[in-house]
This record gives C-alpha cells, sequence and structure tokens, in this order.
C-alpha cells in the first residue's frame, strides 16, 4: 500500500489525509501543535460553494452544515459602501441550486474537529515539527526536531504560509506583504441589520469589512485597512483602535465592535506570495498555503486548500506512477490556484484605494464588475470540476 506523509495538519492536511485514504492510500499527518485546538487558534472561515463541492466529495459536508445549522448558511451575499449605499446583491441560493451545495460559515477550530474525527485513529500526530526531506528512488523521508524521522512513497507538504517543504523544494523566498492589516474576532450579535442568511462585505477609504453569522447568535467580523508592516495597537487599546478606524461607519458596524470583547480581537499583518510553476520533483508536492498562499479578499485560501485535496487524492488514487500522478496534479492545480491568486490580489489592491475621487469612482466599477465579469466567473469558479 502506497504510504504518503502529509506535513501539516490545518485544513489542508486533514482533507488530503481524508482524500487519500479514499482512495486507499494510508496517509499520516504530522502537525507541529501540540494539541487540535492549537492548530489554529480563533478565527473562522466562509466555505463557499466550492469548497463545500469538495467536502461532500469527501463525505464531510453534512457534518459541516451541523456545526451552525440553518444561520450559518448564506442565503445572501451583498456588498455596501461604507455609508450603508448597496452596491452590489447577488442570491447564494440560486448559486446552490445551480451547482448542488450551499455556503456555510464555520468558526476554524470547530472545522478542525469535523476534519480531524473524518480519520481513522493514529492518522493525525501532534507535537511533530518538520525540519527538511530527503528523497531518493525508493522514496522519501520526513526529518523532525526531536531527531525522529518517517519514511513514505510520497511527501506532502501542506504546511503553510511559511512552509518547511516548501523551502526544500523551492529556496528561500520572501513574502509578499500584501500592504494591509486585518483585526479579526467573533462576537455575540443579532438584530436586524445582521440577520441570518447574509454575508456581508462593506467597502471604505483605505478599508474593508465584513460579517458573516456562525450560528443564531455568533458572528464573525473581519476589518482590514491598509497599513505598513509590523504595526502595533496601543497596549490595552485594541478595541478602541479598531473604533476609531471603523466606528464612523454606517450600522451594524459599531454596533459589532462595541459586542466584542477587547481579549477577542486578533490583529495580523497580511501576505501572499506571486504564483509559482512549480510546486514540487520527485515524491513531493505542496498543497494549500504552502502551494498558492493568498490573501483573504477573495475568501477562497481554505476552499482552494480542499480543492487542492480532492483533486490530489484523485489523480494519485489512479495514477499508475506515483510521480506522474503528482505532476498531474500540479498541471491542474497550478493554473487554477493561480487565477484565483491573482483575483485576491486584485481585490487586495481595491481595498487600498483611500483617494476620496478614487472610492466614490470604485462604488459604480464594484456595481459593473459584480453585474458582468464578476457574475459569470463567480458561477464557474463555484462549480470547478474536480
Amino acid at each position: 500500500m502506497t504510504r504518503a506523509l502529509v506535513i501539516g495538519g490545518g485544513i489542508g492536511g486533514l482533507t488530503t489525509a481524508r482524500a487519500l485514504a479514499q482512495q486507499g492510500i494510508e496517509a499520516h499527518v504530522f502537525e507541529r501543535a501540540p494539541a487540535l485546538e492549537k492548530i489554529q487558534v480563533g478565527g473562522a472561515i466562509h466555505v463557499w460553494h466550492n469548497g463545500m463541492r469538495g467536502l461532500q466529495r469527501l463525505g464531510l459536508a453534512a457534518d459541516v452544515q451541523r456545526l451552525g445549522g440553518r444561520a450559518a448558511a448564506v442565503e445572501t451575499a451583498e456588498m455596501r459602501n461604507w455609508k450603508g449605499r448597496v452596491i452590489a446583491r447577488w442570491s447564494a441560493l440560486e448559486t446552490e441550486q445551480e451547482v448542488g451545495a450551499p455556503t456555510v460559515g464555520v468558526k476554524r477550530p470547530e472545522l478542525h474537529e469535523v476534519l480531524a474525527r473524518g480519520l481513522a485513529e493514529g492518522v493525525l500526530r501532534l507535537g511533530r515539527e518538520c525540519t527538511g526531506f530527503e528523497q531518493g528512488a525508493e522514496g522519501v523521508k520526513a526529518c523532525f526536531s526531536d531527531g525522529s524521522e518517517e519514511s513514505g512513497d510520497v511527501l506532502i507538504g501542506a504546511d503553510g504560509l511559511l512552509s518547511v517543504v516548501r523551502r526544500g523544494v523551492l529556496g528561500e523566498e520572501k513574502l509578499r506583504f500584501a500592504r494591509y492589516a486585518s483585526w479579526q474576532s467573533v462576537a455575540e450579535h443579532r438584530n436586524e441589520l445582521t440577520p441570518e442568511g447574509l454575508f456581508c462585505v462593506i467597502w471604505g477609504p483605505g478599508a474593508r469589512f465584513l460579517f458573516y453569522r456562525l450560528d443564531s447568535e455568533r458572528l464573525y467580523w473581519e476589518g482590514i485597512f491598509a497599513t505598513e508592516p509590523g504595526g502595533r495597537d496601543p497596549e490595552g487599546g485594541r478595541k478602541r483602535a479598531v473604533l476609531g478606524r471603523f466606528g464612523s461607519w454606517a450600522a451594524p458596524v459599531p454596533s459589532i465592535i462595541e459586542a466584542t470583547r477587547q481579549e477577542d480581537i486578533g490583529r495580523s499583518d497580511v501576505y501572499d506570495r506571486p504564483p509559482t510553476k512549480k510546486w514540487g520533483e520527485g515524491r513531493v508536492t505542496l498543497l494549500g498555503d504552502a502551494a498558492h498562499p493568498m490573501t483573504n479578499a477573495a475568501g477562497q485560501g481554505a476552499n482552494q486548500a480542499i480543492e487542492d485535496a480532492v483533486v490530489l487524492g484523485d489523480r494519485l488514487g489512479r495514477a499508475t506512477d506515483l510521480e506522474s500522478g503528482l505532476r498531474e496534479y500540479e498541471r491542474e492545480r497550478i493554473a487554477r490556484s493561480g487565477k484565483i491568486v491573482a483575483l485576491a490580489s486584485g481585490l487586495t489592491a481595491l481595498s487600498r484605494w483611500g483617494n476620496p475621487v478614487a472610492v466614490r469612482l470604485r462604488d459604480p466599477l464594484i456595481a459593473l464588475m459584480m453585474a458582468t465579469i464578476a457574475k459569470r466567473k463567480r458561477r464557474q469558479d463555484m462549480a470547478y470540476k474536480f
């Protein structure tokens, strides 16, 4: 039986192990975090239709949908400007009917629990930090910080933005700062302006704010703003800093922030990398953020990792030669993910527009894009054929 070593126990690594197991491949996931809940603390993601279609293929979609119930399922997606005017709106229910899968908001730790439960006992090994790998004609070997080694037939680097496996394949690279940072949190908030079924993105001067429900009581929000790298909030003053940036925006933005505990608000700079035409060599390949790190502007990072996992499992499952199976996976996914990275980068640039004249011009530009090119592309992206 083929033995696959998966480095990284995030969304990409866990879904990859599930996809490989479905193909009769023995997968082992090595994660440096000491506990499942520490793999990625806090935050949430939106699993769009394409990600849910991937989870359907893996037999996990129903469990994910149950996390937040009907309240977390999106019916309408909306874009507004910071003064409250609706710029664009589309029906997520129509897309769900077209592609056969809903779109839902989920908290990351809860999603990780579902994905981990989908694996056989002993597949996920915590507290194992990979430091590098070696490969030869007969197999590949992963090396760990405790001096131990693991041997397998293939190695998959799903170890995120600062991937050790990527460095072993492509050498040292610099991250690309997106020139903005993000505050994010989960808050208990419910009123007529944050109803169930709404995914909302609000555009303002040099900033963007979004929110969506995780269940009937909780919602996830994120405030993205143009800045220089390495910025810090005043000690004990993070919530005040967020209100200083977004407190004058139209409802419900201020009330969402006010409903959030300061200690629950996180801040991070946002980075990506330019797309690359090479993800692997020999018996090694990359997946998820290790392969195609992108900004959060398109909301597709985790969804693309799920797509990666399904395609990789399929290509390895029917390959007569493991290396050719890995290269076929890369050819398929490099083309697809590169387009999504470019989309995210373009939306990131729009988010940074701060000049008053440019901001006024952006509203009709977004409306036109959403009604024409983006409408067609959105349907194509959500109906991606695995």
